[in-house]
């Protein structure tokens, strides 16, 4: 559809020419559904063709002109999209009614419009570069299963290992860390590091608020080596406990092997194990929690293993039970208990009967 621009230009009458009279038009103007148009250009022309007046109808379609002089004049009705209509109008005495219905225009007519040609708004600047898309590295899959492994608290039963410490954070998300964020490592090729290897975080704490000798090993999570020079090394994170810090160490991971669930059996209360104490800044056990007893392999504590956790009765020394939990993790003389279920909170001397 070609769209043609008329500008008018309106002159107004000077001194001496036809003087302004009383008369006033006014009407609606509508489409063929009878629904008003807004924007319509009203256009009033003299016998001689000079525009006399312009207006536009508002909201309601509504129009006004006026006062115009001389016994007749034309109305042009011009709106995109619609066909242009006059209409010839004879003014009455003060006031003339001139409603109009408008079509809209075929594709192939020429539609008039008349106004001023639109100033185009400054085109919007153009949108940053997308930032590059950086690869995530490249890492194998860890069974499950030895994940269970990972988390919680062990007693530190010779001197801590080190691999390497983590020695900054790239790409962690409010200080938490989740699957595929990185660590910088400072151990490389010389600590034994190589492409691929899983490594466990952990850092030392005092377990014993009693005794200052007994310290305990807090696992963080476990992370995998994906880039190594001879004293650098990146780490992903494969899986995490909780929060890993600037210091904490790196040592071997050596996963639980897939066993089989231990059926239920009858508790030792005889040979009971020991609680030591519960992980990092937690002195009560609660369901979930991890706590670390003083019996390992060389008592023949399994992963699997279900036990019983009870105190004695100061007044009769009848056993009390306090709740259930599962051997998680087994060392030579400890092993890492999870809390399943709790009748009562399980603090550090409490006992824990293994089933056989």
């Amino acid at each position: 559809m070609r769209l043609v621009l008329i500008l008018f230009v309106t002159v107004l009458s000077t001194a001496g020419q036809v003087p302004p009279g009383n008369h006033r038009v006014r009407g609606v103007v509508t489409d063929e559904s009878g629904a008003v148009l807004p924007g319509v250009t009203v256009v009033a022309a003299g016998a001689d063709a000079r525009a006399l007046e312009t207006t536009v109808t508002y909201g309601a379609g509504r129009y006004a002109l006026g006062p115009l002089a001389g016994a007749r004049i034309t109305l042009g009705f011009q709106l995109e999209g619609f066909s242009p209509v006059t209409q010839a109008v004879t003014l009455g005495d003060t006031e003339t009614i001139a409603n109009q219905q408008m079509a809209i225009a075929p594709q192939s007519e020429t539609v008039m419009v008349v106004g001023k040609i639109p100033v185009p708004p400054p085109a919007p600047p153009p949108p940053p570069p997308p930032a590059p898309i950086r690869a995530r590295p490249f890492t194998f899959p860890v069974a499950d299963h030895a994940l269970d492994s990972v988390c919680g608290p062990a007693k530190l039963e010779s001197a801590p290992e080190s691999m390497g410490t983590i020695q900054s954070r790239r790409a962690a998300a409010n200080g938490l860390y989740g699957p595929g964020d990185e660590l910088t490592i400072d151990g490389g090729m010389t600590s034994g590091l190589r492409v691929g290897r899983n490594l466990v975080v952990r850092r030392t704490y005092q377990a014993s608020r009693e005794n200052r000798d007994v310290l305990g090993e807090h696992t963080s999570g476990l992370v995998q080596i994906v880039a190594v020079q001879l004293d650098r090394a990146l780490a992903v994170v494969i899986y995490a406990c909780d929060e890993m810090l600037p210091g904490d160490r790196l040592a071997s991971f050596h996963p639980e092997p897939r066993r089989a669930p231990l059926p239920a059996g009858k508790p030792d209360y005889r040979r009971a194990a020991k609680i030591l104490f519960s992980d990092i800044g937690q002195i009560v056990g609660s369901p979930r929690r991890m706590m670390v007893i003083d019996q390992g392999a060389s008592s023949k504590v399994v992963v699997g293993q279900l036990v019983t956790l009870f105190r004695r009765r100061a007044r009769d020394g009848q056993v009390s039970v306090i709740g259930d939990a599962v051997v998680v993790a087994v060392r030579t003389n400890s092993a890492t208990i999870r809390v399943d279920q709790s009748r009562d909170a399980i603090f550090d001397g409490d006992w824990a009967a293994l089933q056989r």
